[in-house]
């Protein structure tokens, strides 16, 4: 007997809930968790499954992983990446992986951490002018600033913020792009010639020459020859022994650097939002940092004296997780939570919906770092993935986690961010969670 279907909003017209989807696709997701742990909605021609329980979400990112693949949600994302680690599976997937992994790795990256601190202190520097003028800046511009920086200086052995101006465009423009939303624009043959497929050709051609002119950098010897950017110079292919052309490196490099800068700068700019937004919690992180820092940039040596600093972080990726769904195409029919799966559909695993789980986190909408303090239990498994689960969580969690602690420590430090009034900080789920309309603070010096 086949097991019944899940449940789920039946929709008011055979496009189903999509319009709501391109509408508020982050309210459509909340509103799916009313019907539980797993819910079934149809968006256009796409049948979808939303998983939020924590043992169904175990299922699939870990227990029947070879059951569930990218998928065409991740069709788009081969516009601006290609095929790179993000968007591929099984050994094609794992070659990429076995070359970038070293990089990613607690030794590697602690050794690297001078980067942070530098990228940093140049932002202090940079901030300098706007506090002594009282002026506003949009916090998330800056973030993406420094979150470029610091990933193309460690892992590229370049700094691509000479070329920020260009990138910056680009990157705006591919994070819709690359969500299939079911835009006109999106839908029509790529012969017609409109002018989103001119953008998106020009935006293209940006981020390929961005790439191609760090790979010609290294060939000639410009490069650290043992970086990231080397390593993968010196891949061969596994059946014919021949180095990867040029096409499959670019790819790679221009899939870390989208998804590598873009959600740590978005999750950096949340944390810093919170922490604006919360006086009570900006003068404990003060005092902890006070404590263990004094005037000195942090080391990795530091952070397990700066518990609250990792709680207060901890408490953003719930509120705010960068990647805010991981979407999932089914292989073949399954069976989750007693309801039918059917092969060739879609499941999303939204961390949004998932941290906001009134089964699972007590007052979920409410910014609360102790409930990440040391002593308590912390969150049980599979209710808390800011960064995914399984064999396929992100190669590049600790890099980020660094990234942020340290950022965020020597900014509170510095300075007292102050929201600027009668704005509305809206978040929007684009290929990361953003901000819909950026975020506008004011820089005031600790002291002055």
């Amino acid at each position: 007997m086949t097991a019944p279907p899940a449940p789920g909003p039946e929709g008011r017209h055979l496009m189903g809930a999509l319009s709501s989807f391109k509408r508020d696709s982050l309210s459509l997701i909340t509103e799916l968790q009313g019907y539980g742990g797993i819910a079934r909605v149809r968006l256009g021609p796409y049948l979808v499954h939303q998983l939020t329980g924590p043992e169904f979400i175990k299922h699939v990112l870990q227990d029947n992983t070879d059951n569930y693949r990218r998928g065409r949600f991740y069709q788009g994302f081969n516009l601006f990446m290609g095929r790179g680690m993000l968007t591929t599976d099984g050994a094609e997937w794992r070659a990429r992986r076995d070359i970038s992994q070293p990089f990613f790795q607690r030794a590697w990256l602690h050794g690297a951490s001078g980067v942070i601190t530098s990228c940093a202190e140049e932002l202090i520097a940079r901030w300098e002018g706007p506090a002594e003028r009282g002026e506003e800046i949009e916090l998330v511009d800056e973030m993406m600033w420094l979150a470029m920086g610091v990933l193309s200086r460690m892992l590229f052995g370049v700094d691509l913020r000479d070329r920020y101006a260009e990138l910056a465009p680009a990157v705006r423009f591919s994070l819709k792009a690359m969500i299939l939303t079911g835009e006109v624009s999106q839908m029509l043959p790529r012969w017609v010639p409109t002018r989103y497929r001119r953008d998106l050709r020009r935006h293209q051609a940006v981020l390929n020459g961005v790439m191609d002119d760090v790979i010609a950098l290294h060939r000639a010897g410009g490069g650290d020859p043992d970086d990231l950017v080397s390593a993968l110079l010196k891949a061969t292919d596994a059946e014919t022994g021949r180095s990867w052309p040029d096409r499959q490196i670019r790819a790679e490099l221009k899939t870390l650097f989208m998804a590598g800068h873009e959600t740590t700068g978005c999750a950096l700019a949340w944390t810093l939002y919170s922490v604006a937004q919360h006086a009570d919690v900006r003068r404990k992180l003060e005092a902890e940092l006070d404590s263990v820092l004094g005037d000195r940039a942090p080391t990795p040596g530091d952070l397990p004296d700066l518990p609250y600093l990792r709680q207060v972080v901890d408490e953003s990726l719930r509120l705010h997780p960068p990647i805010w769904v991981f979407p999932r195409d089914v292989v073949e029919d399954d069976v989750i939570g007693g309801h039918h799966i059917p092969a060739g559909t879609t499941l999303l695993i939204p961390p949004y919906a998932a941290h906001r789980d009134p089964g699972a986190w007590e007052s979920p909408e409410a910014f609360d770092p102790e409930r990440f303090c040391p002593a308590g239990r912390g969150p049980a498994r599979y209710t808390y993935l800011p960064f995914g689960g399984g064999a396929r969580r992100c190669v590049g969690y600790y890099m980020a986690l660094l990234e942020i602690q340290f950022t965020v420590a020597m900014l509170v430090r510095r300075y007292h961010l102050s929201l600027v009034p009668a704005q509305q900080v809206t978040p929007v789920g684009l290929v990361s969670l953003r901000p819909a309309r950026g975020i506008r603070v004011r820089l005031v010096k600790r002291g002055a």
